[in-house]
């Protein structure tokens, strides 16, 4: 099973939070990337912030993702109309597992990595640098037991000012 990280970064390394007005401006191409991913694999896991967050967006979830089977990950006792929800990744991966999917796709955010990254599930990170320094954003990998080593497998530009690096699991 491939379970694949996207996240977009600061050049400092800071997650830029979709709920943070300062860094909630990821460029459209970084967005577009993450989008394209999850379509063209069929599936997406998200946080409740996360969910509660793009379903704002004109026509919500579905408007971006209208065939993707989309998994919320939530430690409250929340039920969604249309979406299932589960209480940890394991969860997450046996149902889509269970439906098929042969790759998944992890899209936040903060808490959703690290519960991901912790447990040694991610098999493939995408990180998509923003050039911009910011202080207040998410930290991946705040675990002190965590050591996950992987290998840089591809890095390219997305655009001119946004590069991606590609990292597999070793």
């Amino acid at each position: 099973m491939k379970v694949i990280m996207i996240a977009n970064l600061s050049a400092n390394g800071k997650v830029l939070l979709a709920d943070n007005p300062s860094t909630q401006e990821a460029p459209q191409e970084a967005l577009g990337y993450f989008v394209e991913q999850a379509n063209l694999k069929g599936n997406l896991i998200l946080g409740r912030k996360t969910y509660e967050i793009m379903q704002q967006f004109p026509g919500g979830l579905k408007a971006f993702f209208p065939n993707v089977e989309i998994v919320l990950m939530s430690h409250s006792k929340i039920s969604v109309e249309g979406f299932t929800v589960v209480n940890n990744p394991e969860e997450a991966i046996n149902y889509l597992s269970e439906k098929g999917f042969k790759e998944i796709i992890v899209g936040g955010g903060v808490q959703v990595y690290n519960e991901f990254l912790d447990r040694e599930l991610v098999t493939d990170v995408y990180f998509n640098f923003i050039p911009m320094i910011i202080g207040n954003g998410g930290i991946i990998g705040n675990s002190e037991e965590l050591n996950t080593k992987f290998k840089i497998v591809d890095n390219k530009f997305l655009t001119k000012d946004i590069a991606q690096m590609h990292l597999v699991k070793i």
